[in-house]
């Protein structure tokens, strides 16, 4: 095992220096589902156990686990598992090693309060198996074009399960996504120095053609071969009263250079649909205004304003099963108190992650100058994102928690927390806890027209 882990880091510091436009050499796209798992993590666990081996022995509803199916709360597989370890303020130093410098800061930042529960790890659980098919079809065949911002040779699924490149583990949580359709309801709370609250709740669509489970996997499937767009989102929101009725629409590419983003809303006091001007990069979003546009799922949208550089590959705690976040009716005073997310409904399991690091281009305007992506390598999903000012200080970071989803048998992403360290203020986003959760590859795709400005206008207007 020693040499099979010398040999792979090895090749791993060799693929750090190959370009970004370069396919994944063959002899890393051979070692998928060997000595790497069909996702192109590493199989075997930490020295000290707390990251187990990789089995992928369960596929969709574990034995025995009782589930009423979609639409109804997912169960935790491990209800009577206790941490095996608490991280606080007081023993941070001797897991430092295992701490991103935002889960540091907010230690101290917070450090009468904040605290990390680390339970055992689990790599069981697997994916479905085309996804897999469509890992290894990527990895033979997707590269970056037009200087990172599109993709070709790419049929949905991860694109660079082996990122060598920064730009690659950006793409790489960015096409992660294994549903061709998520709806649901949902609320995104903003909880502000002193307590307060400020709730919006919407409804949500989201349809990802390239993202469909059963996709064959031939070129005519390649993207753009099935539409210039990687997916369409609509938003339409419930409360609060004031904001009552404005839809969002938004047309997300693949490529960046060649489509912009489209966004198009739909304004209830003027019973008009108009386009949005641009939406993305430092874009206020969400109550209160706490982040930005492209810091949504870590980051999104074109690459022009930043330079990304792969760090590597390392162990870190990180929020994980996230199942008890969930919890139906928990109220949001007690799951959301000041500061940060209450740690008794948090989870963290040892996992390695990719990270990445993006530096703001000279000549470029942003309000961060740099910023930090952790990717999970079991599942290609953003774990912790960090921001930093002009000047270098940290100033945001964001935890994203994730559950297994048993129906489609995949990894999705769950409840999104950004945190600004200076206003002593965060955003909880996608909370479900007063409403069913969302139903993923339930509903038939509606299709490109339905989210265009002519039938936002008709969904407006009813």
């Amino acid at each position: 095992m020693l040499k099979q882990r010398i040999n792979y880091l090895v090749l791993a510091t060799l693929l750090c220096g190959m370009a970004a436009s370069a396919k994944t050499p063959p002899e890393v796209v051979a070692q998928l589902g060997k000595e790497l798992t069909p996702m192109g993590a590493i199989r075997q666990g930490s020295d000290d156990g707390l990251l187990p081996p990789w089995t992928g022995t369960i596929q969709g509803l574990p034995e025995g686990l009782e589930w009423d199916g979609p639409g109804t709360p997912y169960p935790n597989p491990w209800p009577d598992e206790k941490p095996v370890l608490v991280i606080t303020k007081d023993n941070m130093a001797q897991h430092s090693a295992r701490l991103s410098p935002g889960q540091i800061a907010m230690f101290e930042t917070y450090p009468e309060t904040f605290r990390m529960p680390v339970y055992p790890g689990h790599r069981e659980f697997a994916y479905y198996d085309n996804f897999y098919n469509k890992v290894r079809y990527n990895a033979e065949n997707a590269e970056l074009i037009n200087d990172n911002e599109g993709i070709k040779g790419f049929i949905g699924g991860p694109a660079f399960p082996v990122p060598s490149t920064g730009p690659e583990v950006v793409w790489l949580t960015r096409t992660t996504g294994a549903y061709e359709t998520r709806e649901g309801e949902y609320s995104d709370i903003a909880v502000f120095s002193n307590g307060t609250q400020s709730v919006r709740r919407s409804s949500f669509l989201e349809e990802a053609t390239y993202s469909r489970a059963n996709v064959e996997l031939v070129k005519e499937n390649e993207y753009p071969n099935l539409g210039h767009f990687a997916g369409f989102v609509m938003t339409n929101v419930l409360e609060p009263a004031r904001d009552k009725g404005l839809i969002t629409s938004v047309f997300e590419p693949f490529d960046y250079a060649t489509n912009a983003r489209e966004v198009w809303r739909y304004l209830p006091g003027s019973r008009r649909v108009r386009r949005a001007p641009t939406v993305g990069f430092d874009t206020p979003d969400g109550p209160g205004g706490l982040k930005t546009v492209d810091e949504v799922r870590g980051f999104n949208g074109a690459m022009e304003r930043f330079e990304w550089q792969l760090i590597g590959r390392q162990e870190m705690f990180i929020p994980y099963h996230n199942y008890d976040f969930d919890t139906p009716g928990l109220d949001y005073s007690v799951l959301l108190p000041q500061f940060h997310a209450n740690p008794d409904y948090m989870r963290y399991e040892l996992k390695r992650v990719w990270v990445a690091e993006g530096t703001l281009r000279e000549g470029k305007r942003h309000i961060y100058g740099k910023r930090r992506i952790y990717v999970d390598e079991d599942t290609g999903l953003t774990a912790i994102t960090e921001n930093y000012d002009g000047r270098g200080e940290l100033w945001k970071v964001v935890l994203f928690n994730n559950i297994y989803e048993y129906n489609g048998k995949a990894y999705v992403r769950r409840v999104q927390m950004y945190h600004d360290l200076r206003a002593g203020a965060y955003i909880a986003e996608r909370l479900i806890n007063d409403s069913n959760p969302m139903l993923y590859d339930i509903n038939p795709p509606r299709g490109e027209a339905y989210f265009a400005p002519a039938n936002i206008r008709k969904l407006g207007k009813r």
